[in-house]
């Protein structure tokens, strides 16, 4: 394998992503190719990278606003009781 491919602890480096970037489909370094096959963590940043996103670094989201929580569980209790309405009109 190709030195400067492959960082210490075996996974891809900057370049060794590059150059499988780089290669035809199907005619890529063989090596590289079967290890990120195998490697997860490899394949994460490939991706990401493939995408323009930072690899292991997600958008935060915010959560949602503290009325549309309560109108969520309304509209779920408002279900709730209606089953339980329905299930006692049917006995």
């Amino acid at each position: 394998m190709p030195e400067g491919l492959l960082d210490s602890q075996g996974h891809l480096t900057a370049a060794g992503l590059a150059a499988i970037a780089a290669a035809p489909v199907g005619k890529g370094p063989a090596d590289l190719a079967a290890h990120l096959a195998s490697c997860p963590r490899c394949q994460e940043r490939m991706l990401a990278g493939a995408m323009g996103e930072s690899p292991g670094r997600r958008e935060r989201r915010e959560p949602p606003p503290a009325w549309r929580i309560w109108v969520v569980l309304g509209a779920a209790l408002v279900l709730l009781i209606s089953i339980l309405i329905t299930i006692r009109s049917l006995r």
